[in-house]
């Protein structure tokens, strides 16, 4: 089981209202048609056809799809970052919608979503925080995996969210868009109730091991996850 995060932006509007009200998220790329089928050599064809990416940038576009199609799995999770706060669902298959293939709407490469809860970005353990936060900025990827075990991100804290420790779904958390900015203010309420759950969640012996992964991962030779390792420390260090 894996942990992805994904930009809520397609095609530089936000399409999170969407994704929460229709259950899916989307990588963008319309133009290229159904990919069900399509292996990567397809894939890189049609992106340099319809986009016109050679070189470093076709790569990119390329290792974006293939994480969508390929790189994710029914059952996997998917976290979002949007307006301070942060979203958890379970991720379904692929699939494509040809009504929604035009620049306008480009959300045509799909895949299902049950979204499972929805929490502030400060109720977040260290390593799950800094994941997340890198949708944004010049650093973000539209589309990232998680590089360290899932159960080191304390998504049981989406289930603290709510007295009972009862995840929510969609149809209670967005039925549409007034129920959702609801839920996201009932999320800020409950941030000291989460902490207060994680730290009853999470005993010694697993803190220390996760301790331990991150003093591995700072002698790595990828300077992003020694950045990230001393990120999480430090966290933890105050």
């Amino acid at each position: 089981m894996k942990l992805f995060r994904i930009s809520p932006f397609v095609q530089e509007r936000s399409r999170m209202e969407d994704f929460l009200r229709d259950c899916f998220v989307s990588m963008g790329y319309p133009g290229i048609g159904n990919l069900e089928h399509a292996d990567q050599a397809e894939v890189s064809k049609r992106l340099n056809e319809v986009y016109g990416y050679e070189g470093t940038g076709l790569r990119h576009a390329a290792a974006d799809v293939d994480a969508f199609l390929h790189g994710m799995d029914d059952g996997d999770y998917i976290v979002i970052l949007t307006h301070g706060n942060v979203w958890l669902g379970d991720l379904g298959d692929y699939y494509y919608r040809d009504d929604y293939d035009s620049p306008e709407e480009a959300t045509c490469h799909r895949r299902g979503v049950t979204w499972l809860g929805v929490l502030p970005e400060s109720a977040l353990n260290p390593l799950l925080r800094d994941f997340v936060s890198r949708t944004i900025g010049a650093e973000g990827e539209p589309i990232a995996c998680f590089p360290l075990p899932v159960d080191l991100a304390g998504l049981e804290l989406f289930a603290a969210q709510s007295p009972g420790g009862i995840v929510p779904g969609l149809a209670h958390a967005t039925e549409n868009a007034s129920n959702g900015a609801d839920t996201v203010r009932s999320a800020d309420h409950s941030n000291a109730y989460a902490a207060e759950r994680l730290s009853v969640q999470v005993d010694e012996e697993t803190v220390q091991e996760a301790i331990g992964v991150l003093r591995d991962m700072l002698r790595s030779d990828d300077s992003e996850l020694r950045l990230r390792a001393a990120t999480a420390l430090l966290e933890y260090a105050k």
